[in-house]
């Protein structure tokens, strides 16, 4: 397969891979629940019977909790086989604890490339008379396309006249520096093996200009940022050190100490310990954080 047929393999890999974020999908979500909850509140008048897509849903938080607050169905879509399996499994849970709300399925695809109005018509059990989606939703998970435009476009391809798209993104590296710090201490200790730059870039949409003209692009309307500034709980009911290994075993970092003997591992621990104690509070290490709740029109 050429790279213009898979555009995205990288990232297909990277979320293949990411096992930390199923081993920490809890404190994850508790992290970032919040912020995602903010921007379900911009969306209003969604049909009884909307139907939602989740892009970027990882293991399914937020797939979950729209089939909360929806009639119709959601599906969640994730790159990663590896996130929606985990996802699969706690939507099963749910739905058998919850079955009064919408149906739910999660599908492996790549947004960017693959035809979401059939996998949309599947997963509302109305193939041939599905409409497009209502909504079209992420939480953080919509910055790491190759080419952001054409997937957006897809998206839009997807949605139903007149319906919506809602998305959180993070604003820069220097109002989030829950990432800047850690990888900061990390690379006084050890340097970025070549080619071990970021295969992720979470800060892409961080300048507003670049996401209006995107969407502008892709064929969506009426494109709105607003800014939210929160704090994040970077380790929940965690000790200084266990967060230390948490921060450690996310991005750059992990991938700046691969291949490092113990001891490193060890120095560069403490060296993320003590740039964490500054922003440690009794509710655990927080920091403060900025992210951009962006919505648009078909």
């Amino acid at each position: 397969m050429s790279v213009n047929d898979d555009p995205n393999a990288q990232q297909r890999e990277f979320w293949r891979n990411a096992d930390v974020w199923v081993q920490e999908q809890e404190r994850l979500d508790a992290q970032l629940g919040h912020i995602g909850l903010a921007a379900m509140e911009t969306v209003e008048g969604l049909p009884t019977e909307a139907n939602v897509l989740d892009v970027g849903c990882g293991c399914g938080q937020t797939t979950l909790q729209w089939s909360e607050r929806v009639g119709g169905s959601v599906l969640g879509l994730d790159i990663s086989e590896t996130l929606i399996d985990v996802a699969r499994r706690r939507g099963a849970a749910h739905a058998a604890e919850r079955p009064e709300t919408a149906p739910i399925a999660f599908e492996i695809a790549d947004a960017q490339t693959a035809d979401i109005a059939a996998l949309g018509a599947a997963a509302s059990g109305r193939n041939g008379v599905f409409g497009g989606f209502d909504l079209v939703f992420s939480r953080f998970g919509v910055m790491f396309f190759a080419d952001s435009a054409a997937a957006f476009a897809n998206l839009r391809a997807a949605t139903r006249p007149g319906g919506q798209l809602a998305f959180v993104c993070w604003q820069t590296p220097r109002q989030n520096p829950w990432l800047v710090t850690v990888n900061k201490a990390v690379l006084e200790i050890v340097e970025m093996p070549d080619g071990g730059g970021p295969a992720v870039d979470p800060f892409a949409f961080a300048d507003p200009d670049f996401v209006s003209d995107m969407l502008g692009a892709a064929g969506w309307s009426d494109a709105g940022l607003e800014s939210f500034e929160t704090e994040v709980l970077y380790g929940v009911g965690s000790t200084l050190a266990d967060t230390a290994q948490f921060a450690m075993d996310l991005g750059i970092a992990r991938r700046a100490l691969a291949g490092h003997p113990p001891e490193v591992h060890a120095q560069a621990k403490d060296a993320v310990i003590a740039a964490l104690a500054p922003f440690e509070t009794s509710k655990g290490v927080v920091f403060p954080a900025a992210a951009w709740i962006v919505t648009a029109r078909n």
